[in-house]
C-alpha cells in the first residue's frame, strides 16, 4: 500500500489505523510537552504514571469531541448551511464537554494524585485551571482534525474531478466511434453486397479491408494514442472502401508526406474530416467529383 492511499482510502482497516496514529501522535506530544511538578516528592515512576494517565484522559475528552465535531456538527449542520443550528449546538457541546472536563480533573486526576501521594488543586482553583485548559487544549485539536478533514476532502474532491473530466472524454470518444460506425459500416456493406451479386473479383479485397478497419476501431482505438502509421492504414482503407463506391465519378487525390514512422496519435483524431468529404462533399454533388486529402 502506498502512503497516499493509506491517508485517503476509505476502507476500514487502513482508515482505522489512521486514526489510530494520528490521536498516538497527538498524545506523544501532550506527553513530551506537558510536564508536572512534584518528581522529587513521589520519584520518576509514580511521576511518569501519573503524567501519562492525566494525559491520557485529556486526549481522549478531545478526540470525543473532535469527533463529535467532525462527524454530527459539521455534515449535519454547517455542510448544509444550517449555521444558526450548528452555532448553537456548538455551544451546546462545548458547555457539556467544560463540565465533562471539570469532572474529569475534579474527579479522576484528584483520585490519581491521591493514589500517587500528591496534593490536588483546591476545588476553586480546579474550576479556573480547568476553564483555561478548555480554552487551550481544546481549539487545537479541533482546529487541527478539522483542517486535516478540509485538506482530505479537497484533495479528493479534485481527484474526482480528473476522473470525472477522463471518463467525459473517453465518453466523447465512444460517442465519436459510435458515429463513425454505423454510417461507414452500413454503407461499405452495401457496397459490398452489390459486388458480390455480380460475383466481382474486388469483393475479398473489400472485405478484408472492412475487417482491417472494424479491428483497428475496436481493438486498436482502446488506448489515449496509436501509432500514427496504423492510423493512415485505417485512413486509406477506409478511403479505398470509399472509392469503390463512387467508381469513375469520383476524382481522388490522396498525398501523404514526410516521415510518419515511430509517431502517436490520438485515435480516430483525423477520420471525422475524411469521412465529411465524402458524407456531405462528394455525397452532395452531382457530376464529376473530386476530392484532395494532404
Amino acid at each position: 500500500m502506498t502512503k497516499e492511499d493509506f491517508i485517503f482510502t476509505k476502507k476500514f482497516p487502513q482508515r482505522l489505523w489512521r486514526h489510530v496514529v494520528f490521536w498516538l501522535t497527538y498524545y506523544m506530544f501532550f506527553l513530551l510537552t506537558l510536564f508536572h511538578d512534584g518528581m522529587e516528592q513521589v520519584g520518576f515512576k509514580k511521576w511518569a504514571i501519573l503524567s501519562a494517565s492525566e494525559i491520557f484522559f485529556h486526549v481522549l475528552i478531545q478526540m470525543i469531541f473532535c469527533y463529535v465535531m467532525l462527524y454530527l456538527l459539521l455534515p449535519k449542520f454547517w455542510n448544509r448551511k444550517r449555521y444558526v443550528v450548528f452555532t448553537a449546538g456548538l455551544i451546546l457541546l462545548s458547555f457539556s464537554f467544560y463540565w465533562l472536563y471539570y469532572l474529569e480533573h475534579d474527579i479522576i486526576f484528584r483520585a490519581i494524585h491521591m493514589h500517587a501521594g500528591m496534593k490536588f488543586r483546591p476545588p476553586d482553583i480546579v474550576r479556573w485551571f480547568t476553564l483555561i485548559s478548555f480554552f487551550t487544549y481544546f481549539p487545537i485539536g479541533a482546529g487541527l482534525t478539522i483542517a486535516i478533514k478540509t485538506l482530505k476532502n479537497f484533495y479528493l474532491k479534485q481527484k474526482e474531478n480528473q476522473l470525472l473530466s477522463r471518463e467525459n472524454a473517453n465518453a466523447e470518444l465512444q460517442l465519436l466511434k459510435a458515429q463513425i460506425h454505423p454510417h461507414f459500416l452500413f454503407n461499405t456493406l452495401n457496397n459490398i453486397y452489390s459486388f458480390t451479386l455480380s460475383k466481382s473479383s474486388e469483393a475479398p479485397a473489400l472485405v478484408e479491408k472492412l475487417s482491417d478497419t472494424i479491428h483497428y476501431m475496436i481493438t486498436d482505438c482502446k488506448t489515449d494514442t496509436v501509432p500514427l502509421q496504423k492510423e493512415l492504414k485505417m485512413l486509406e482503407d477506409y478511403i479505398g472502401l470509399e472509392k469503390v463506391r463512387y467508381g469513375e465519378r469520383l476524382e481522388l487525390s490522396l498525398d501523404i508526406t514526410n516521415d510518419y514512422q515511430n509517431k502517436s496519435i490520438a485515435p480516430l483524431l483525423m477520420i471525422p474530416f475524411v469521412e465529411n468529404c465524402f458524407k456531405h462533399g462528394s455525397s452532395m454533388t452531382l457530376g464529376k467529383q473530386w476530392i484532395k486529402l494532404s
